[in-house]
């Protein structure tokens, strides 16, 4: 196996497991009717399946720097499918958000895995563009859910459509299981001496640290509310249909893609490995286009292409943020700290979305909540543009 078969494998294991954990967003319009919910609910769907990653996050991050990726990603996703075809059976949302919270400790195992497969397979020089590439799984994931999965829904049921969903997590496991292999040269796991978690303790001390795992934070909130009510909110304020509003969420998860492996690209070559200048300009893209949704957005292809631009702020930090945690971490904390960092930036998506609902459900606009994303995004970039370096380049 060489580098780049690699990072094929774990950016479309990657993929498909995103398939299976973001089908609710686009399925929120159909499930809010089937299940008669509130919009304020609706935001629960992202923060049930984040809070099983968050618990989970940093003994998956352990389990990988000890087991190796193949087994902890395989056994992970093979967990996130079983949990999420079960949810299709739910037959009502207690039901529902507790088999997503399973299907999130599943997911804990992604961020980890896939990122120290990264640190194992390539140089630093070629990171940023690996791990961009690898965090455009997310997106693509997502985008091949927008498209989809509501149209799937119209013609059979939203059951249908997250079996199908399941599915996709269940392939992961297999191909990633039949066919990952470490570097040449590297163990599968780790040796006795294998990182132990009170070690953790050297890293927290450095305040430039907290601050990024609290830009993570900050940020995640912000992608998981838009993840959460994009849909929503171009059927109700802009008069999308579900299809339509799904193909808008497409459209912003596709410039997340762009973003993930642009950035990644310009940090290599043009940053010189340095990964904060693009996480800075990536918030203040974001925090731009959400005061434009906060004025109605626009009409037509101009609102299309405000939803990409918006993508990019939203989702096109992600793969910066873990090869900058994973430098900081290096070969033997790789894992360990990405766990961290999962952490810390799942755990904004408890809270994004349903602030992002319960602002909704008091004004009754999308205006407070779009300019509330709008100023998060706005303290991340100068956060990050105030740090001193955290990895030591040559």
């Amino acid at each position: 196996m060489t580098r780049w078969a690699a990072l094929t494998l774990i950016t479309l294991a990657h993929a498909l497991g995103s398939f299976s954990v973001l089908a609710v967003a686009p399925l929120s319009p159909f499930l809010l009717d089937a299940l008669q919910l509130s919009r304020a609910q609706v935001g629960l769907f992202l923060p049930a399946i984040y809070l099983g990653g968050v618990l989970m996050s940093l003994p998956a991050g352990w389990l990988t720097d000890r087991f190796g990726v193949r087994l902890a990603l395989g056994l992970g996703q093979g967990l996130t499918g079983v949990s999420i075809g079960l949810a299709a059976l739910s037959p009502d949302l207690p039901a529902l958000l507790g088999l997503l919270f399973l299907g999130g400790l599943g997911w804990s195992a992604l961020n980890p895995a896939t990122g120290k497969a990264i640190l194992d397979w390539f140089p630093p020089q070629e990171r940023g563009l690996a791990m961009g590439i690898k965090q455009t799984g997310f997106t693509l994931g997502g985008i091949a859910a927008a498209l989809t999965l509501p149209p799937l829904t119209v013609l059979r049921g939203w059951r249908w459509a997250m079996a199908t969903a399941a599915g996709a997590s269940l392939l992961s496991a297999g191909l990633v299981g039949g066919a990952y292999r470490t570097p040449p040269g590297r163990p599968t796991a780790a040796p006795s001496g294998a990182p132990r978690l009170p070690e953790l303790g050297t890293f927290l001390l450095r305040p430039g640290l907290l601050v990024l795992f609290g830009s993570g934070l900050a940020l995640s909130t912000v992608q998981s509310s838009v993840l959460s009510y994009l849909v929503l909110y171009a059927k109700e304020a802009l008069g999308s249909s579900a299809v339509g509003a799904g193909r808008l969420l497409a459209l912003a998860q596709a410039g997340g893609a762009a973003g993930r492996v642009g950035w990644g690209i310009v940090s290599d070559r043009l940053f010189g490995g340095r990964r904060r200048p693009g996480l800075v300009l990536t918030a203040l893209i974001g925090a731009g286009a959400y005061v434009l949704f906060s004025a109605g957005g626009f009409a037509g292809d101009l609102t299309a292409a405000l939803a990409a631009v918006a993508g990019v702020g939203a989702f096109g930090w992600v793969g910066l943020y873990f090869a900058l945690v994973a430098e900081v971490g290096g070969s033997r904390y790789a894992g360990l700290l990405t766990g961290v960092a999962v952490a810390f930036a799942w755990s904004g998506v408890l809270v994004g979305p349903p602030i992002f609902g319960l602002v909704l459900d008091a004004t009754g606009s999308y205006r407070l909540p779009w300019l509330i994303l709008s100023a998060e995004a706005l303290l991340v970039a100068v956060a990050l543009a105030s740090l001193k370096p955290l990895v030591q380049r040559p």
